[in-house]
């Protein structure tokens, strides 16, 4: 089957505890005590508080979009030429990762007025995965078999090493899985290492709970009571159950719109940038020779695509 990938991180996803993504997180970032340097007010941002310009030091380990581009290309056309030998015309649709933003880009909530204007908290920015998952429905059980290596009573493909369509012997986990151990030779990585998602998902935790963003939420909470709007934080204007609608409402609207204006009074999110990076800079450095194997290893997947594509 085709692997799901880690999911770009969402303030939405956090704040929801990261039920998606914190599966398989093997290695904690409690190993070594993290001590995070003073910098009570230290900001990232620019001067209307906007922070999407601005990297996080955990994504030097997670695929990037133009990383995650690649590699998707490269699987696609790997799993295309596989199919092509069993006489199947497929090649998996590929997410548009170039329109993809980094961590930054929703983490905070919304910290831009244009943008809360248009989404309220709403994402904006396209789900990945949806065509992939809906080109793969229309599927006979014979591609299903011969793209995931077999197919279960339900007809939903699982991997098997002794399967052959045709005469021809599919390889172990199918054509999908072929692809991957093509991309993934020399210690190649596809997907997020489970130590660098953890290093992203509990910055985020740690450094709400931190002393110097608290105080800015508190100040951010004053100013939205001034506005007419009850929030202890950010957090929960974003997690507000209001807004789980399929189109942004004209009071999310309002709120979104209000609580960034609150957001740029205070500094809130540049704030909460800087404490999240110290946080994350430490984590980083405390599993220091983990974290050079997974950079290595999303430097040599990039080499293996590039090899695919002709890039």
């Amino acid at each position: 089957m085709v692997p799901v990938r880690s999911a770009r991180l969402s303030a939405a996803l956090v704040c929801a505890l990261v039920v998606g993504l914190t599966t398989g997180c093997a290695e904690s970032a409690h190993e070594v005590p993290v001590r995070v340097a003073e910098s009570p007010r230290a900001s990232g941002a620019s001067a209307d508080g906007d922070v999407t310009h601005r990297r996080l030091p955990v994504e030097d380990y997670l695929l990037s979009p133009t990383e995650n581009d690649r590699v998707e290309r490269a699987r696609s056309a790997l799993i295309g030429t596989c199919m092509k030998r069993f006489g199947f015309d497929f090649t998996p649709n590929t997410p548009d990762y170039k329109k993809m933003s980094g961590q930054v880009s929703n983490r905070y909530g919304p910290t831009d007025t244009k943008t809360a204007a248009a989404h309220g908290y709403h994402p904006d920015q396209p789900r990945m995965g949806a065509r992939e998952a809906d080109a793969q429905k229309a599927l006979s059980k014979d591609m299903k078999r011969v793209l995931g290596g077999s197919v279960d009573s339900s007809g939903k493909a699982s991997p098997r090493t002794k399967e052959s369509y045709r005469g021809i012997r599919i390889p172990k986990d199918g054509c999908s899985g072929d692809s991957d151990r093509r991309l993934t030779a020399g210690g190649g990585l596809i997907q997020d290492d489970a130590a660098a998602i953890a290093v992203n998902f509990e910055s985020f935790e740690k450094s709400a709970a931190d002393p110097r963003v608290k105080k800015v939420f508190a100040e951010w909470s004053t100013c939205m009571k001034e506005k007419k709007f009850s929030y202890a934080t950010p957090l929960e204007a974003i997690n507000d159950q209001r807004w789980r609608t399929d189109e942004p409402s004209v009071p999310e609207i309002a709120t979104a719109v209000a609580e960034v204006e609150c957001k740029q009074r205070y500094d809130v999110v540049g704030v909460w940038f800087s404490v999240e990076s110290s946080y994350q800079r430490a984590d980083i450095k405390a599993k220091a020779k983990r974290m050079a194997r997974v950079r290595k290893g999303i430097d040599v997947a990039f080499r293996n695509a590039a090899a695919v594509v002709g890039e």
